[in-house]
């Protein structure tokens, strides 16, 4: 199911948004000094994602055969490059074809080849797909060639709207990021106070929920078991979200046909709820090596299917009511045993309908690795978000799993992000970790990235993947450690951030009839005191557009 398509850029360093590639558009027929087909047939065609032309390519001979342009670099830049690519045929047995966007460096007279970008589903039937990713050039490089293959050199296929540009740092990214919080995720409160008599009133302000989601993933078994009191007091403490890290998914539930064990999180998630705490559903299906439940293996097409929809009845009967969110069909560009075994190229839009059916006020998501820690796969994520989106398919949000470390280039984490949202649907930073030794350096990687997520307007929430060492998938990433669950830096860095900078706590005397403030938006308390004594209290929700309090006192 390989795909290779090849285009071979070097990228001149120029300033800003310039566009660095010459005739991208290919609107010039003639592709003299500008684009070659190496190994192939290069032509003009009129089918165009953008102006009047494209370039077409056929006659390819080996898998590498493609499109070329050569041009110089810059080390230590950040660039962009985007295409637009249409298959005009399938291989023979093949459902999906797969793009891969390399990237070749040349140090010292030494080439490496590094797969800077996929997207693993391509069809005819897709249409012009965008492909891309972003790349920061390694010192000692100063020729890049970013070459998209297609293994199978049967296929031909159109390119047009290609673009290469300098993607430059902002220094003052960080001020920029609190500016956007104080904007997006604040809303004006006030306060009218009817009946007052004489003076020495106050007016107290207490949030008790955020709007925004901070939440970690837990274990079902040690959330419910009274031998694990710190880990239980450490998660309700500092999170109001959470999601069960194995005990809804289908292998593990369900490891003998007909017998699925949904006791176990139940039991976690009645357990969670009676806290205030809201659960995601993760994960409905997965299709990656090894994660689907061994006695699928050998059914038929139709006899598949009907173990997919006994598994939603299943779930679904028990869990109807309880949960906030589903991933539906786990990190789907990575794996896809359902459309191999099922046969149905369009699988994952059937999950999403089958589940909206039998649940229809649950929000369900996808849910993809390689999108945000690196451009892997982010345009594909997009691509896939847009598409399903376009098709009515009930898609409520993206789930961008960002499992890093202290090194992560923070203006390469904002463009995925802005580049993931231009699909128009929420976002949700679904497993977060900052795997560094390093508790200084992790404190602040973690301050920083939470800070991004949380200037973003796409999104919605943050959960970790784990905070304790016990019961952690990469230890170094543990925000709390020992037997007492005690917070290391990067623990009480966090705290600082949910309990004191992104949470609203405000005292004020009362001068007149009215009290103005401004409040991060979530559920409040708000407790009116004469003398010291409290007289009046009042529960309220703050969102968009700001909420007014009436008190008669």
């Amino acid at each position: 199911m390989d795909v290779v398509l090849l285009v071979l850029l070097c990228v001149a360093l120029t300033n800003g948004a310039t566009e660095l590639l010459k005739n991208p558009d290919f609107e010039s027929t003639s592709f003299t000094g500008n684009w070659v087909c190496q190994g192939c047939t290069l032509s003009s065609s009129s089918d165009s994602y953008h102006g009047h032309h494209s370039a077409k390519i056929t006659h390819r001979q080996q898998k590498w055969a493609g499109l070329a342009q050569t041009i110089n670099v810059s080390p230590g830049n950040r660039y962009v490059f985007s295409a637009h690519v249409k298959l005009l045929n399938m291989a023979r047995g093949h459902m999906f074809h797969k793009l891969e966007v390399m990237v070749k460096e040349t140090i010292h007279g030494h080439d490496e080849y590094h797969d800077a970008g996929d997207s693993p589903k391509m069809r005819t039937d897709s249409g012009w797909t965008e492909i891309g990713f972003d790349f920061k050039v390694p010192q000692n490089v100063h020729q890049l060639y970013v070459y998209l293959q297609i293994a199978e050199p049967e296929v031909n296929y159109l390119v047009d709207a290609a673009s290469v540009k300098v993607l430059p740092y902002d220094a003052n990214w960080k001020s920029e990021a609190n500016s956007r919080i104080n904007s997006i995720r604040k809303a004006p409160i006030t306060v009218n106070l009817h009946n007052l008599q004489g003076s020495g009133y106050q007016v107290e302000i207490q949030q008790t929920k955020s709007k925004f989601a901070f939440g970690s993933v837990v274990s079902a078994s040690k959330i419910v078991d009274s031998s694990h009191h710190a880990y239980q007091q450490f998660f309700y403490d500092n999170f109001e979200w959470s999601v069960l890290e194995n005990a809804l998914k289908w292998r593990p539930m369900e490891w003998s046909q007909g017998h699925p064990n949904l006791d176990k999180p139940m039991v976690a998630v009645q357990a969670l709820q009676s806290k205030g705490i809201k659960v995601r559903g993760h994960n409905m299906f997965w299709g990656t090596q090894g994660t689907h439940p061994d006695w699928l293996d050998g059914m038929g097409h139709s006899t598949l299917i009907q173990a997919m929809h006994t598994h939603i009845n299943d779930v679904i009967s028990r869990t109807r009511g309880s949960l906030e969110h589903w991933d539906v069909y786990n990190e789907n560009l990575h794996g896809m045993y359902f459309e191999e075994h099922t046969g149905h190229p369009n699988i994952t839009k059937e999950m999403f309908n089958w589940i909206h059916q039998a649940e229809p006020g649950v929000k369900l998501f996808l849910n993809e690795y390689a999108v945000a820690s690196s451009s892997q796969m982010t345009t594909a994520y997009k691509q896939q978000a847009e598409e399903l989106k376009n098709a009515g398919i009930p898609l409520y949000g993206i789930g961008i799993q960002c499992h890093t470390n202290s090194h992560m280039d923070i203006t390469s984490l904002k463009y995925r992000l802005d580049k993931i949202a231009e699909a128009g649907l929420p976002i949700w930073i679904t497993e977060f970790t900052v795997n560094e030794a390093n508790e200084g350096l992790k404190a602040d990687a973690l301050e920083n990235m939470l800070t991004l997520f949380m200037s973003h307007p796409a999104v919605e929430g943050v959960l970790l993947w784990g905070f304790w060492d016990g019961q952690l998938w990469l230890p170094n990433s543990a925000l709390a450690t020992g037997s007492n669950v005690q917070p290391n830096a990067a623990g009480r860095r966090y705290q600082q951030l949910f309990h004191h900078t992104w949470r609203t706590h405000v005292t004020k005397s009362v001068t007149g009839s009215t009290v103005h403030a401004t409040g991060f938006m979530g559920d409040y308390t708000l407790l009116v005191k004469h003398n010291g004594q409290t007289v009046q209290t009042k529960s309220f929700t703050l969102d968009n557009g700001g909420h007014t309090v009436t008190v008669n006192l």
